[in-house]
This record gives structure tokens, C-alpha cells and sequence, in this order.
């Protein structure tokens, strides 16, 4: 606890890299070594004056940042060389890398510098007295809470459902918190797991495993998709076993005698 009388907690802030100055200049051009925390994961302390900040780094994320970047800037040069410039104006994707001078659009080298510098970082301020490691920690398990809000909102937007008592209202929340709690365990037991993908890349894998019924030779077969991506390092972690590709569900149903009673349409 702080003794400020104002400020009687402690704090941990993400901050807007892009928007404040002092974070964009000051924090992230401040030299010193990462200390390596996980695989997607490094850390480093930067003190200027009394605030106290964490710069961290995702080094995979690093690299897809780098990759994107990459890929905007070529597609805006092959625009620009053979569309002109005024297919380069309004294209709120290129804006941040552009510079016109006189009429001229040309590519806004010190943009590109100043972009690279953000790739996979973000910068979070506190006024504890945890460990660099500890503060980064925390702050992602802050952002997992926020971000399950934020898709449980979205999901109530998209799909609307209405509860008019208030054990179904109570219900809908527990299972939220439920769903929660099972990401949670499930993400803690990947990262001792050594697991570094993204909790999207996991759902799409998982989303891709499917299953399909079907009949050969009088026997009836389901058949399980090949576990793409992460998805069996998923199960694993899980403690589940994945489906066999192929189980055998028995005989097939004989199909219906052409000869049986047809039922009467009710009138």
C-alpha cells in the first residue's frame, strides 16, 4: 500500500505507447537488457524521476509486428509506383507511413523507425514493489479478466439474450466466471507446458478438430480430422485424451422396409 492520501493503492497502467511522449521517447529509447521471463515473454525496469516503468517484449510478436509492417510498406510502394499517389490518400492502412511534401507522397522513413521500435512491446506503469517479472505477470492476468468482459459483452451484443428471471441472470454470470476460471487453469498449465501460442491461435486449432459419421459394410465408423497447430499439445495440457481417428460405433440401423405403413397426414 502506498501513503499517498490520495492514491491509497497500488497501481499497475498500461500505457499508450503511441500517445504519450514520454513513453514513446523517454522509456522505450532508455538502453538496457531484457531479462527473459518465458519463450514470448522479457522484461525490463526503466526509472525516470519517481515513475516506475516495465517495458515488455513478446519476442514472436515481435516478429509478426516486423512481418506486417513489412507487408504494408510493399504493398504502398507497388501502389504507389503503379497507381500514383492519389490512390495513397484516404487509405487510413498506409496513413502512418506517409509523407507528403508539395504534392509529393513519398514513404515516411522516420515513421517506419519509430513503429519498429513498438513491435511486440507494451509499457506498464506501477507504484509497487514487485518484481519487474512479477508486475508483467500480473498485468497479464489483469488483461485476461478484461479482455473475457469485453467477449462476453460482445457476445451478449452479437447474440441477444434476454433473462427474465433472476436465477437464469445468475446462471448466465456463473457460467461466465465458470468459462473463465477454465481458461485460466488451462493457460497455466500450457505456459509450464512450455506453450507460447496465443489463446486465438488455440481456439482455431481446437475449432478445426471435427468429427464425421458414416457407414461401411453394414458397420457404422466415426472419423476424427488430424490435430492441427497446438491442438494436441491442448488435450495434453488438458489431462483429456483425444478421440481415436477412427472408432468403430457397431452395426448400422437395417434401413426401413419399402413395405412398412406409410402414417396418415393429419388434415
Amino acid at each position: 500500500m502506498t501513503s499517498h492520501p490520495k492514491a491509497p493503492y497500488d497501481y499497475i497502467l498500461g500505457c499508450r505507447m503511441r500517445r504519450q511522449k514520454e513513453v514513446n521517447e523517454a522509456v522505450l529509447a532508455r538502453a538496457g537488457r531484457y531479462q527473459r521471463v518465458a519463450d514470448n515473454l522479457e522484461v525490463k525496469e526503466v526509472r525516470i524521476g519517481q515513475r516506475r516503468d516495465v517495458v515488455c517484449r513478446n519476442p514472436i510478436e515481435q516478429r509478426k509486428d516486423e512481418l506486417a509492417r513489412q507487408a504494408i510498406l510493399e504493398k504502398l510502394q507497388h501502389t504507389l509506383e503503379h497507381d500514383g499517389p492519389k490512390a495513397i490518400i484516404g487509405n487510413k492502412g498506409f496513413a502512418r507511413f506517409v509523407k507528403v511534401n508539395r504534392g509529393a507522397v513519398t514513404i515516411n522513413e522516420q515513421a517506419v523507425e519509430a513503429d519498429a521500435r513498438l513491435d511486440g512491446k507494451f509499457v506498464l506503469r506501477t507504484s509497487t514493489s514487485l518484481s519487474a517479472e512479477d508486475v508483467a505477470r500480473a498485468y497479464k492476468s489483469l488483461w485476461r479478466v478484461e479482455r473475457t468482459f469485453r467477449e462476453t459483452k460482445s457476445t451478449l451484443e452479437v447474440r441477444p439474450i434476454f433473462h427474465h428471471r433472476d436465477e437464469t441472470t445468475i446462471g448466465h454470470i456463473v457460467a461466465c466466471f465458470l468459462a473463465l476460471r477454465l481458461e485460466v487453469d488451462l493457460q497455466r498449465r500450457l505456459d509450464e507446458r512450455g506453450c507460447t501460442a496465443s489463446w486465438p491461435d488455440l481456439m482455431r486449432d481446437l475449432a478445426q478438430v471435427q468429427a464425421v459419421d458414416l457407414e461401411l459394410d453394414g458397420e457404422r465408423y466415426r472419423l476424427r480430422t488430424d490435430l492441427a497447430g497446438s491442438a494436441f499439445e491442448t488435450f495434453a495440457a488438458a489431462g483429456v485424451r483425444p478421440p481415436s481417428v477412427v472408432t468403430h460405433l457397431g452395426p448400422a440401423p437395417p434401413p426401413p422396409s419399402p413395405l412398412a405403413p406409410q402414417a396418415e397426414p393429419e388434415m
